[in-house]
């Protein structure tokens, strides 16, 4: 990569305040796009748009996911627009490139009888307490699992939790009484187990050396407790996200609140949720219109 590009990168760290997660991706996204230069011996400000076309294309053809190729076309057109804006006379190759249109894919989740196991088969102890808390915080909260291990204990206040997400933006969620409960029984350990270091003492979540869990390390427990419960489905820090936001749109909630509480910049991110209420209406419907009532003597059907 250039050294433009790297600058790019350290000023969406240190400026954007964008996640690791997200610099990684874009880092990977600008070294795949220097290596497709490389084969035709071009320099960035040599690239045009029939090499853009090209890369698309070549993207396409090896059936990478739409969401994969829609975020590389993003990252490299920031990259270009920020090129722009810093060295004159430089053109943004894929101005005119499209995003790929994303098939629909409804998000997994846990019933609450799945949930439930999950938390059944945590244990006594620091580890057993830890787990608990971290299962009950990523169903109770909806948050993303780099907000869970990027939390402090001084975050949590009472049943209110403050967030960081992504672009360093902050909100408030809550914590529901089981979760509550967990907290007050893990803390005491927490406070024994801390490492002696400043971002240890100051972490919520702590691995076995007494240091902040990782999301690679809440990615190792979901998957040791999957196979421990033996659920067939796929289960991801995710997977608690979607369940979280499944649940509350079923029992009622609207989807503002929900964007809210998922820390969703687009309602179109959080309108995939709506598909869980699907039942739920039928069920209003059911009972609340005249027609689709079942009658004494009618002996027909439901609607």
């Amino acid at each position: 990569m250039s050294i433009e590009a790297h600058d790019w990168l350290d000023h969406l760290r240190d400026i954007r305040r964008l996640s690791d997660a997200t610099i990684r991706s874009y880092r990977r996204d600008l070294a795949a796009w220097s290596a497709f230069l490389a084969e035709y011996k071009l320099s960035e400000e040599e690239a045009g748009q029939s090499e853009a076309r090209s890369f698309m294309a070549r993207m396409s053809s090896r059936h990478m996911a739409s969401a994969t190729v829609n975020r590389r076309l993003s990252a490299l057109k920031g990259y270009y627009e920020w090129r722009r804006r810093r060295i004159p006379g430089t053109e943004n190759p894929f101005i005119g490139s499209r995003t790929v249109k994303k098939g629909r894919r409804l998000p997994g989740f846990l019933t609450h009888e799945e949930i439930e196991t999950f938390l059944d088969y945590t244990g006594e102890g620091f580890t057993g307490l830890r787990d608990r808390v971290l299962f009950e915080l990523l169903y109770s909260t909806g948050c993303r699992v780099g907000e869970i291990c990027s939390l402090d204990a001084s975050d949590v206040v009472r049943r209110q939790v403050r967030v960081r997400g992504k672009g360093d933006k902050e909100r408030m969620v809550f914590v529901g009484t089981k979760a509550a409960e967990a907290l007050e029984e893990y803390l005491p350990h927490r406070l024994k187990h801390s490492a002696d270091d400043s971002d240890s003492r100051r972490a919520l979540i702590l691995d076995l050396r007494g240091e902040r869990l990782t999301t690679r390390g809440v990615y190792y427990l979901i998957r040791r407790y999957a196979a421990l419960t033996g659920m067939a489905k796929k289960v991801t820090p995710h997977t608690f996200r979607h369940s979280f936001a499944t649940h509350v749109m079923d029992e009622g909630a609207d989807i503002r609140t929900v964007q809210e509480l998922l820390g969703h910049s687009s309602m179109s991110t959080t309108q995939i949720y709506t598909h869980t209420s699907i039942e739920r209406i039928k069920q209003v419907y059911r009972l609340s219109h005249p027609h689709a009532r079942r009658t004494v003597n009618s002996g027909g059907n439901d609607a």
